[in-house]
């Protein structure tokens, strides 16, 4: 290994570790630390941080001698190879987060994607033998690839390329019409990668999903403006750039459901505004859990909702409404609330041809306040205003 070589290694992974300290700075106010995207983000971060450590590390050990030189090159480059794959794997956990924003749909993804994950994996701790599939390292501590090392590569592009259709098929959907900035992660990253690949001793691997991961915060932050705080769900604004959308596009067909929450004044009267923030949370959480991949979740106002699928099956609507009641019931059982939920919902097809969006709210809304007084009839002693 060049002086100089090191000296770029020294100055380029430097650079990573100084961009996500920055990064890190950046987010402490910003970020709403209870949702599981920015976790996988922050996660991401921190592995960064100890990639350009370990890499830097490894490469200034290379072709030196010295005790226990040997086991120590094997553990830093297969925590290398490791953490290139874990990065992969969490880059598309965390973009089907920001589309979908349910625990419950990433879990059934879960199960395919850790598989290029667990193979590497299984090959790195095989490679530990000495058997030189990855990579080995010779007496005199350098380090040489092995023949199975394009197999990192070709996982690490998978995953990119995943993540793309992932944007690519939401954004097909008609209803998610800010795409997720995913070329600003993908694409300095493949560049990187393919770098490093081709130019063994240049260190550009993990610096650039350093620069990625920066490009990404920056670029969310104008879609951040279009999220409810509160709830995690899209806001009114992004509900008015959707209704915009359909207004000059006919081949879409949708459906929407307004939900309003049924004696809300009385959670916030009885147990505190605490208690009805907490109660806006969850309910965004369940209309989430609750939505077919075809769907959104808005907050529209206050305790009302709206959701939007797009289908042309009525059932399609009608057994999202007979979902989200299961799982009102089945948070009200599980939950230790000192409140209970309940929700009315009312849906309507827009009408594409006339692109008529402020009689597609009305008849939403319509049908949402005729399933109220449904509700309170079945429950005597409560107003409407409760």
């Amino acid at each position: 290994m060049s002086t100089v070589n090191l000296q770029e290694i020294l100055i380029v992974n430097g650079l990573g570790i100084t961009l996500m300290i920055f990064l890190l700075l950046m987010r402490r106010q910003n970020v709403q630390k209870r949702y599981y995207r920015e976790k996988l983000y922050g996660t991401m971060m921190w592995l960064t941080i100890m990639g350009c450590a370990v890499e830097t590390l490894s490469f200034l050990i290379d072709n030196r001698v010295f005790f226990g030189c040997i086991p120590l090159s094997y553990l830093l480059n297969t925590l290398c190879f490791l953490g290139t794959s874990c990065v992969g794997f969490l880059w598309c956990l965390y973009v089907e987060l920001r589309i979908f924003n349910s625990l419950q749909k990433v879990w059934k993804s879960i199960k395919y994607l850790v598989i290029p994950f667990a193979i590497i994996v299984l090959i790195s701790l095989v490679n530990l033998s000495g058997c030189g599939i990855l990579f080995t390292i010779s007496e005199e501590n350098v380090y040489q690839r092995g023949a199975l090392v394009g197999l990192v590569y070709v996982v690490l592009f998978f995953y990119f390329l995943y993540s793309i259709s992932l944007v690519d098929r939401s954004r097909k959907n008609g209803l998610h019409i800010h795409d997720f900035p995913t070329c600003y992660f993908v694409f300095p990253c493949m560049i990187g990668t393919l770098i490093q690949g081709v130019m063994y001793g240049i260190a550009l691997g993990w610096t650039s999903v350093a620069l990625a991961l920066l490009f990404v915060y920056i670029q969310l932050q104008s879609l951040n403006a279009l999220v409810d705080p509160l709830s995690g769900l899209y806001n009114r604004r992004y509900l008015d750039n959707i209704l915009d959308h359909l207004q000059h596009n006919e081949k879409h067909a949708v459906y929407g459901i307004m939900i309003d929450v049924n004696g809300f004044k009385k959670i916030n009267d009885s147990f505190g505004h605490s208690a009805g923030d907490d109660a806006i949370r969850n309910i965004g959480q369940i209309l989430l859990d609750s939505l077919p991949k075809c769907g959104i979740a808005i907050r529209y106002a206050g305790d009302e909702f709206i959701l939007l699928l797009n289908t042309e099956e009525e059932a399609v609507t009608k057994d999202t409404i007979q979902k989200l009641h299961r799982n009102v019931e089945r948070f009200n059982q599980l939950k230790k609330r000192k409140y209970q939920l309940s929700l009315s919902a009312g849906y309507e097809r827009f009408d594409a041809k006339t692109g008529d969006t402020e009689s597609f709210l009305l008849a939403m809304d319509k049908r949402m306040y005729a399933a109220k007084r449904e509700y309170y009839e079945r429950h005597e002693g409560l107003s409407d205003e409760e």
